[in-house]
Protein backbone atom coordinates (compact mmCIF):
# COMPACT_ATOMS: atom_id res chain seq x y z
CA UNK A 1 0.00 0.00 0.00
CA UNK A 2 1.41 3.00 -1.12
CA UNK A 3 1.68 6.05 1.43
CA UNK A 4 -1.67 7.82 2.38
CA UNK A 5 0.06 11.44 2.67
CA UNK A 6 3.85 12.01 1.10
CA UNK A 7 4.08 15.43 2.90
CA UNK A 8 7.59 15.47 1.06
CA UNK A 9 5.80 14.68 -2.57
CA UNK A 10 3.30 17.28 -2.02
CA UNK A 11 5.55 19.83 -0.44
CA UNK A 12 8.13 19.43 -3.79
CA UNK A 13 4.83 19.82 -6.34
CA UNK A 14 4.54 22.94 -4.58
CA UNK A 15 7.71 23.99 -5.33
CA UNK A 16 8.50 23.30 -1.61
CA UNK A 17 6.13 26.49 -0.58
CA UNK A 18 5.00 25.62 2.75
CA UNK A 19 1.79 28.17 2.29
CA UNK A 20 0.61 26.99 -0.88
CA UNK A 21 0.92 23.25 0.56
CA UNK A 22 -1.68 24.70 3.20
CA UNK A 23 -3.52 26.17 0.71
CA UNK A 24 -3.90 23.29 -1.42
CA UNK A 25 -4.64 21.49 1.67
CA UNK A 26 -7.61 23.52 2.91
CA UNK A 27 -8.67 23.16 -1.12
CA UNK A 28 -8.74 19.02 -0.75
CA UNK A 29 -10.63 19.74 2.45
CA UNK A 30 -13.13 21.94 1.40
CA UNK A 31 -13.70 21.69 -2.36
CA UNK A 32 -13.29 18.81 -3.01
CA UNK A 33 -15.28 16.33 -1.68
CA UNK A 34 -15.66 12.66 -2.55
CA UNK A 35 -19.10 10.98 -1.79
CA UNK A 36 -19.77 7.75 -2.64
CA UNK A 37 -23.62 7.77 -3.34
CA UNK A 38 -22.27 10.35 -5.74
CA UNK A 39 -20.10 8.33 -7.88
CA UNK A 40 -22.53 5.38 -7.86
CA UNK A 41 -25.13 7.72 -8.91
CA UNK A 42 -23.32 8.87 -11.63
CA UNK A 43 -21.66 5.41 -12.51
CA UNK A 44 -26.03 4.55 -13.40
CA UNK A 45 -26.11 7.58 -15.94
CA UNK A 46 -22.67 7.71 -17.44
CA UNK A 47 -19.80 5.90 -17.12
CA UNK A 48 -17.98 8.67 -18.42
CA UNK A 49 -19.44 11.25 -16.03
CA UNK A 50 -18.54 8.90 -13.14
CA UNK A 51 -14.62 8.37 -14.45
CA UNK A 52 -14.57 12.67 -14.54
CA UNK A 53 -15.52 12.56 -10.99
CA UNK A 54 -13.13 10.53 -9.58
CA UNK A 55 -10.36 11.89 -12.03
CA UNK A 56 -11.17 15.13 -10.47
CA UNK A 57 -10.39 13.42 -7.03
CA UNK A 58 -7.55 11.38 -8.16
CA UNK A 59 -6.05 14.63 -9.78
CA UNK A 60 -6.45 16.77 -6.48
CA UNK A 61 -5.22 13.83 -4.47
CA UNK A 62 -1.91 13.31 -6.47
CA UNK A 63 -1.34 16.85 -6.13
CA UNK A 64 -1.08 16.63 -2.34
CA UNK A 65 1.27 14.10 -1.97
CA UNK A 66 -1.59 11.46 -1.54
CA UNK A 67 -0.14 8.70 -3.45
CA UNK A 68 -2.68 5.47 -2.31
CA UNK A 69 -5.72 8.25 -3.40
CA UNK A 70 -4.38 8.80 -6.12
CA UNK A 71 -3.29 5.28 -7.20
CA UNK A 72 -6.89 3.86 -6.19
CA UNK A 73 -8.82 6.02 -7.83
CA UNK A 74 -6.59 5.52 -11.19
CA UNK A 75 -7.72 2.03 -11.09
CA UNK A 76 -11.64 3.07 -10.93
CA UNK A 77 -11.27 5.53 -13.33
CA UNK A 78 -9.23 2.71 -15.73
CA UNK A 79 -12.03 0.92 -15.37
CA UNK A 80 -14.69 3.62 -15.85
CA UNK A 81 -13.02 4.58 -19.05
CA UNK A 82 -12.97 0.78 -20.36
CA UNK A 83 -8.94 0.81 -20.10
CA UNK A 84 -8.89 -1.84 -17.99
CA UNK A 85 -11.23 -4.65 -16.52
CA UNK A 86 -12.33 -5.52 -12.47
CA UNK A 87 -14.62 -5.71 -10.14
CA UNK A 88 -15.49 -1.84 -9.30
CA UNK A 89 -17.25 -2.46 -6.29
CA UNK A 90 -13.88 -3.36 -3.91
CA UNK A 91 -11.97 -0.71 -5.36
CA UNK A 92 -14.83 1.78 -4.75
CA UNK A 93 -14.82 0.69 -1.08
CA UNK A 94 -10.94 0.37 -0.68
CA UNK A 95 -11.04 3.66 -1.96
CA UNK A 96 -13.70 5.25 0.48
CA UNK A 97 -11.38 3.82 3.41
CA UNK A 98 -7.71 5.60 1.97
CA UNK A 99 -9.99 8.86 1.31
CA UNK A 100 -11.19 8.82 4.68
CA UNK A 101 -7.73 8.37 5.79
CA UNK A 102 -6.16 11.29 3.61
CA UNK A 103 -8.98 13.26 4.87
CA UNK A 104 -7.41 12.74 8.76
CA UNK A 105 -4.00 13.01 7.42
CA UNK A 106 -4.75 16.42 5.76
CA UNK A 107 -6.30 17.63 8.69
CA UNK A 108 -3.79 16.42 11.21
CA UNK A 109 -0.88 18.45 9.01
CA UNK A 110 -2.92 21.31 9.10
CA UNK A 111 -3.21 21.24 12.63
CA UNK A 112 -7.39 21.20 13.17
CA UNK A 113 -7.35 17.68 13.74
CA UNK A 114 -10.50 17.51 16.45
CA UNK A 115 -10.02 16.24 19.46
Amino acid sequence: MEEILDIQCGLDLADNDDQLYRTLLEFYLSDNKFDVKELHRLIMISKSEAASYIHRVKGASRQIGAKAASSQGQLIEDILREKATGNLAPLINDFCGIYEKTLKAVTAYLGTEEN
